[in-house]
């Protein structure tokens, strides 16, 4: 049985989505060169499954990930990762790995649901980030059909509304500045 600890309503949003300096620290070591990190989000929990077995990671649950785990998207991948007491664990996944990316909205917490090589993740969220959670969806989302297409047919290049689609979801641009650009499309 896991026990929840329900969230405050008066604590900051930047409790979930900025790394604190212990994660911070111990990514940037593990960055590959020209790798930058564009999002974070903390999670209450993570589930891990491979086909039908699960894994598990640290003293709880199986395949449960311990410790308040937070998911990172870098330029090049997305990352779980949580520091137990004596343990800092990671799965890392490259975005052409990925096959699918979906959520199903709860009344208190939504799933994360992140399928793809024979690999199953359910990351757990408070439904009051829902709108953090569905920026994460948006931009794995945009990342996976990016290398789709990168991997297709050599350089193709996108079309000019598909690359502003991709700098308002990556927040390269604002909502403002989307429309001003589209309508000189």
């Amino acid at each position: 049985m896991i026990i929840r600890i329900m969230v405050e309503n008066n604590e900051p949003p930047e409790k979930f989505t900025e790394l604190p300096e212990k994660y911070m620290e111990r990514i940037q070591k593990m960055l590959s060169p020209g790798e930058k990190i564009e999002f974070s989000l903390r999670c209450i929990l993570a589930t891990h499954s491979q086909g039908m077995n699960v894994r598990a990671h640290g003293a709880g649950a199986q395949g449960d990930q311990m410790g308040h785990p937070w998911m990172v998207i870098t330029n090049q991948r997305l990352w779980i990762v949580s520091k137990g007491l004596i343990s800092f664990e990671e799965r890392q996944f490259r975005f052409e790995q990925i096959s699918s990316v979906e959520i199903k909205q709860g009344i208190i917490e939504d799933h994360l649901i992140i399928t793809g090589m024979g690999v199953n993740e359910d990351w757990t969220f408070w439904k009051k980030l829902r709108n953090q959670t569905m920026k994460a969806i948006q931009i794995l989302q945009a990342k996976i059909n990016q290398r789709a297409q990168g991997s297709g047919s050599g350089n193709v290049q996108q079309d000019p509304l598909t690359e502003l689609k991709l700098r308002l979801v990556r927040g390269e641009i604002t909502q403002d500045e989307f429309e001003k650009l589209k309508s000189m499309i």
